[in-house]
This record gives C-alpha cells, structure tokens and sequence, in this order.
C-alpha cells in the first residue's frame, strides 16, 4: 500500500528538525558498524549498499538555518559545513532553477569512489546503484512519514567541485528535496 502511494512532489513546505531527524534515522543511520580484518569499517543501514561500503555520505540544506551540514550516520548528527557561502548560495540557486520557491529541506548525495573501489574492480555502477537505494529509502521513509518528496534532476555542478577539492576523490551523486506536503 505505501509503495503504491508514493509518488514525487514538487511543492513543500519546510520540515521540523524532529521530522528530518526522523527521516534521517530510519533511512540512512548506521544501525551496525564493523571493522574488518584490513581495518576497513563497514555498516549495515537501511539502504543496501555494495560490500556494505556505504561511500555515499548527506549534505543537508535546511533553508531555515541555511548553509550546508554533513549528516553523520553513525552518531545520527548534523555538523555544520565551513564551506565558502557565496558557492553554497550559488548551488541553492541551481537547485531552484527546477525545483523554485522551495521551502523543503535538500538532502544532496556526496559519493566516495574509494570506499567502494578499494573491494570492487569497475565500481562506478555500484556506486550509482547505492545512490539508488539510498534516495528510495528516504521516499518511501517519507511517505511512511506522510511528507512529501522529490529527486532532483542535476548533479549540481560545477558548485559541488567548486566547494570541495576538485583534486578530491569524491563526486556529486544527485539528491532530493524532502517536506511537508503543501496542501492547496
């Protein structure tokens, strides 16, 4: 029933940070964490991950507090980003050329090749598949949820390059605006 009621919105209204925390713990929180015998930690969640690698890790922009913020799965907290703010507002403002007067929380998918490649030869469609599983888990989390949601169309670049170091082994893996339905 939950999956036949699914279906993607475009208009929100912001969400409380009880909601997004509860979004957040069921989708995407660590619910075990390994260490395997190279030292390589591992995780199991919600979404299915190759090798339960997990290389894809959430930005969060709430536009009540605006900025960036990393989600930590495995303490279930926010951290705030010290990332250049004209970048960030100038990424915003590319969200919202598809997605306008936007008032839902955007969560954006960073990906990190290496935690899968260092197990996988040829990883790159795994990596897109986490990506994948994880964006499923939050819609159908925030539809169990009753709220609203929607993937976003773009990778986000160049901005997503321009606030990290474009040298840096990591790369946009898309994301989605969560919030509460904006009822007409």
């Amino acid at each position: 029933e939950l999956i036949s009621a699914r279906k993607s919105g475009r208009s929100f209204l912001h969400l409380e940070l009880e909601q997004l925390a509860d979004l957040l713990w069921y989708s995407a929180k660590s619910i075990e964490t390994f260490c395997n015998d190279k030292g390589y930690v591992t995780s199991h969640r919600s979404s299915p991950s190759a090798g339960a690698r997990h290389p894809i890790d959430l930005l969060i922009h709430r536009p009540q507090v605006g900025g960036l913020e990393y989600y930590n799965p495995f303490e279930h907290s926010l951290c705030a980003l010290g990332l250049e703010e004209e970048i960030v507002l100038q990424f915003i403002g590319h969200i919202q050329v598809s997605m306008p007067d936007q008032s839902g929380t955007l969560i954006w998918f960073l990906a990190h090749p290496n935690r899968t490649t260092a197990k996988y030869e040829n990883a790159d469609s795994l990596i897109w598949r986490d990506a994948g599983a994880l964006i499923q888990s939050i819609q159908l989390t925030a539809a169990a949820m009753g709220l609203g949601s929607c993937a976003i169309g773009t990778l986000g670049e160049p901005f997503l390059s321009m606030m990290f170091d474009q040298n840096a082994t990591i790369l946009s893996a898309g994301g989605i605006i969560v919030g509460n339905n904006l009822v007409l």
